[in-house]
């Protein structure tokens, strides 16, 4: 039956088309955000491995320039939107609930540049705070043009907040999960609300995934279905993440108690103070600081050790307090899902050493530890299971999540926690206390020690490194050969085992399983094969590969070639010219390309990694490797060299085709 034309009416048509411009302008907003962040991230890898050969030092350096940053965004912040301080999830909640209104004229400018200027600097900070923020914005700029009434203006806010965290996290529905269970007490639910909410998130994933891409934005591949015998394991760790999440609020507030005590002029020196810091962790731990992005991609797929963890998740958790008590825009969206990956990590080491037949990959763990930490400090679990499946994929570990996220936030909720963006909500209304400057003093004293021991820590396993095979600019392993005592130049299995000490300025020799080229000098060059219309071998005589192996040996022993008789036989007919199979170790993959290089440096591998030629790569993803060798026994020597920590990336030996070129990681 045909609908009649008054039903087609009633729909609020105006209505949802302001909410997909809303969507679509956001999605612009957070691309664009996103992509200066990522050049950003690159930037400060350029100027820290610049700042090697500088005559200055490079530590000194990106103290100044950290001071100097955190200083100028502190003051644009202060100086024109002073409520674009922190994540703005908080601030949406209030405008929402009507005690506070949105400028979106300074929230959009102020949002977007010192947001760029805190979490580009290396501030452990996410940019989803900001694009929520500026979404929101967005959407307070179209109600104030295109809503009929005060309940359709907070539906395009929302609407533009949703649209924002799903254009930073490429995650549309826990987007739209997030608006109707965070922002359910201020938000009106209804059909068409709803449906504008839905509209702005696809919109924004549609925009932003035309500029940056599809698929996960934190894929973590090689994940699988954890049995359900090992279900018991995610509870204990949903309790010990719900615990982490109480803690993590408590010092979360305590450090914006702390720098809003502070009096008037003192903030600037405080945030010269913190960039300082940030420019010195940056030169000494890269992992203490950023987003954590690149941690989430990489760590899950290795064992990097209980007591390294231990201290990276102490080093993290004060960083990531002490980044967001300065007031600069930036989210803790994704330092959360940093610090929730190293303890899901640690849980992972501490299961496989005291039951290690259980044979549980890590990045199980990983992965439900981050979205329990998610849900037991934003008390939004149905937000963290979704958040973290589309985030990296992990469809097949949905269950696991589910306990774990559930489990955390019943732990939280035992132990007296309440929502952090309540807390901080509710934090603005208060009074400054007073200055707790032990406090802060005793905080700084305990980083500095963590970084001291995590310094010592990395020194004394930088002698693994020697063990890696040596590889020339083209990617090619760098094998030693003797001299023997007439002149030639014979590869001997000592010889190769003894090929990681050469330097790599030295003539590449690629030793294979065809035998090497004649010489023009030198009677100790045994002819391996017999030229057309050449004498051949006796028809009874020793198989050619026997009869190559005792040439050899009387080669290198007698440097005489063992007379051979002299037979007319029929030529044999010339072989087929075969292309040679290349192999390489296949160490990891990643997603992003950006992810590769601040891997190889993590692990002291940056001069030897490759990856493959984009113009010869037909895949999407992004590997790191090491060495080009001509047969696969090679490749098999070099991967039992590797130290442990790579060889507990299982890595593999991988065939490369012809036209498959290595070229350095930049």
């Amino acid at each position: 039956m045909r609908r009649p034309l008054t039903d087609w009416i009633k729909i609020p048509w105006p209505l949802y088309f302001a909410a997909g411009l809303v969507g679509a302008l956001a999605g612009l907003a957070g691309a664009a955000f996103h992509a200066v962040l990522d050049q950003a991230d690159h930037g400060r890898e350029v100027l820290r491995a610049s700042l090697g050969s500088a005559p200055l030092p490079g530590w000194l350096v990106l103290m100044g320039a950290g001071a100097l940053v955190l200083v100028l965004a502190l003051w644009i912040v202060r100086r024109f939107a002073p409520e674009t301080a922190g994540s703005g999830v908080q601030e949406v909640e209030a405008i929402l609930a009507g005690q506070r209104t949105m400028r979106w004229r300074r929230v959009l400018p102020v949002k977007f540049v010192a947001g760029t200027l805190a979490v580009g600097s290396g501030l452990v900070l996410g940019r989803e705070g900001p694009t929520i923020h500026m979404g929101a914005a967005l959407g307070q700029m179209a109600s104030e043009r295109m809503a009929q009434n005060n309940g359709q203006g907070r539906t395009l806010i929302a609407a533009g907040a949703a649209a924002g965290l799903a254009a930073a996290f490429n995650a549309p529905l826990a987007a739209i999960v997030f608006v109707t269970e965070e922002l359910r007490e201020n938000f009106e639910f209804s059909f068409a609300a709803i449906q504008s909410v839905i509209l702005a998130c696809c919109a924004a994933v549609v925009v932003s995934g035309w500029i940056l891409g599809q698929g996960p934005d934190l894929p973590i591949p090689n994940l699988v279905m954890a049995p359900l015998w090992a279900l018991p394991l995610f509870l204990i760790l949903g309790v010990l993440i719900g615990t982490l999440g109480v803690i993590f609020n408590g010092l979360l507030l305590g450090s914006v108690h702390a720098f809003r005590a502070l009096p008037k002029n003192l903030p600037y020196l405080a945030a010269a103070a913190v960039g300082m810091a940030l420019g010195a962790l940056l030169w000494l731990v890269p992992d203490a600081v950023g987003g954590g992005e690149g941690l989430v991609e990489s760590l899950p797929g290795k064992q990097t050790g209980i007591l390294l963890l231990l201290g990276l998740l102490a080093v993290r958790v004060l960083t990531s307090v002490g980044s967001y008590g300065v007031g600069l825009p930036g989210g803790i969206f994704a330092p959360m899902l940093a610090l929730g990956t190293i303890a899901g990590a640690l849980f992972a080491d501490l299961v496989a050493l005291l039951a290690p037949t259980l044979s549980l990959a890590p990045g199980v763990f990983a992965v439900a530890a981050m979205g329990a930490l998610f849900a037991a400090t934003v008390r939004a679990p149905l937000t963290g299971i979704i958040l973290v499946i589309e985030l990296t994929g992990a469809e097949a570990l949905a269950l696991p999540i589910i306990l774990t996220c559930l489990t955390a936030t019943f732990t939280a909720e035992a132990m007296g926690g309440h929502p952090i963006y309540s807390l901080l909500l509710g934090l603005g209304d208060r009074p400054a206390p007073r200055a707790p400057g032990r406090r802060i003093l005793a905080v700084g004293m305990i980083l500095a020690a963590m970084v001291a021991a995590d310094r010592l820590h990395v020194s004394r396993e930088t002698a693994d490194i020697a063990a890696l095979p040596p590889t020339t600019d083209a990617g090619q392993a760098v094998p030693a050969s003797t001299p023997d005592d007439e002149g030639t130049r014979t590869v001997t299995p000592s010889s190769q085992a003894q090929a990681r000490t050469a330097p790599s300025s030295q003539a590449q020799i690629r030793t294979t399983d065809r035998p090497p080229e004649p010489q023009p000098h030198g009677p100790a060059i045994a002819r391996e094969m017999p030229e057309v219309g050449s004498p051949a071998p006796l028809a009874n005589a020793a198989p050619p590969e026997a009869d190559r192996t005792t040439r050899v040996q009387d080669v290198t022993s007698t440097g005489m070639e063992a007379p051979a008789p002299v037979t007319e036989h029929p030529a044999p007919e010339p072989a087929p010219v075969v292309e040679r199979v290349r192999y390489s170790i296949q160490l990891i993959s990643f997603r992003k390309a950006s992810s590769m290089a601040p891997f190889a440096r993590r692990e002291g591998v940056l001069d030897q990694a490759r990856t493959l030629d984009a113009d010869a790569s037909r895949s999407s993803w992004h590997q790191v490797l090491i060495g080009d060798f001509g047969n696969r026994d090679e490749a098999e020597a070099a991967l039992a060299r590797l130290p442990d920590r790579l060889r507990d990336l299982k890595p593999m030996i991988r065939a490369l085709s012809p036209e498959e070129r290595l070229a350095p990681l930049r």
